[in-house]
């Protein structure tokens, strides 16, 4: 039985917190925020009572009675009651990084001083559990994305791929309102012009044969398929769930079809995280 685990997130205000539980629920983990200290224990059941096994928390200075925080982190260990992984995950930054954080966002810091004030008394505050924390990140000068793949090498929890939809379409009948990439395949050899061919399409086998004469019909495959994967493994490092890739000629029935098949099928076969659409290849 897969053991359960549950990230106890806090740290000083502006820090990052809440993006990192975005990240954390991208990767499957139950998430939530400002959680009350005193309902952490009820967390923990859940993970020892259901099949709930990857739990993610945020618990922070937004709770007002800092000495419940303090004391539900200090004393994890008496309310454990099952074979459980708790980490205790502290975040920070600096004073220079946290203000100017506080005045790009116009919001008000929790404590309700002036921003400068409340990060020192947080700071303070704090301290005792930044201590006892088993992990602490400082993310001062960190990207976004480089936040999330710095706490899932940390915690070695292997980050989810990105996955890729393959779409094929015909210009004629509109570029497809969810792409994020667009290949025009237009330029290689038309089979529409052939009687015998060109109410097929670019799954059947006359059609592969005759795009298959040409060599730009392999180099086109071979360019497209090595940018998908560039672009899958690129956005799986920051965190991005989903692209479209849509590869269009004019009717969207032989040859971007025919690319769209065969890429996916590459990519399919390295054991990457593809899907296939053919939009249009049913359409006249």
């Amino acid at each position: 039985m897969q053991k359960a685990k549950i990230f106890l997130i806090t740290g000083l205000s502006g820090s990052g917190k809440t993006l990192l539980l975005k990240s954390l629920e991208d990767e499957g983990f139950f998430t939530v925020d400002n959680v009350p200290p005193h309902l952490i224990r009820d967390f923990i059941n859940i993970a020892c009572t259901t099949d709930i096994k990857k739990i993610a928390i945020v618990s922070d200075i937004r709770w007002k009675k800092t000495s419940e925080l303090i004391d539900a982190f200090l004393n994890l260990h008496n309310y454990t009651p099952c074979d459980i992984d708790v980490k205790k995950i502290f975040l920070t930054s600096e004073k220079s990084i946290l203000l100017n954080r506080f005045i790009k966002s116009r919001r008000n810091h929790p404590l309700n001083l002036p921003v400068a004030e409340a990060i020192d008394k947080e700071i303070e505050l704090l301290n005792p559990v930044k201590d006892i924390s088993d992990i602490v990140i400082d993310t001062s000068n960190t990207e976004p994305s480089e936040l999330r793949k710095r706490f899932l090498s940390l915690i070695e929890e292997k980050s989810v791929q990105l996955t890729l939809d393959i779409i094929s379409f015909g210009f004629k009948h509109g570029i497809p309102q969810t792409a994020d990439y667009v290949f025009d395949v237009r330029y290689m050899k038309n089979p529409f012009y052939f009687l015998e061919m060109y109410k097929l399409n670019g799954t059947d086998e006359k059609i592969i044969n005759y795009l298959e004469s040409f060599p730009e019909t392999f180099i086109t495959v071979e360019k497209i398929a090595d940018y998908a994967r560039f672009v899958q493994d690129s956005y799986t490092e920051v965190g991005r769930l989903a692209a479209h890739f849509c590869i269009g000629c004019t009717g969207g029935k032989h040859r971007s079809v025919y690319v769209a098949q065969k890429i996916h099928d590459i990519l399919k076969g390295e054991g990457r995280d593809v899907n296939l659409l053919h939009r249009d290849f049913e359409k006249e």
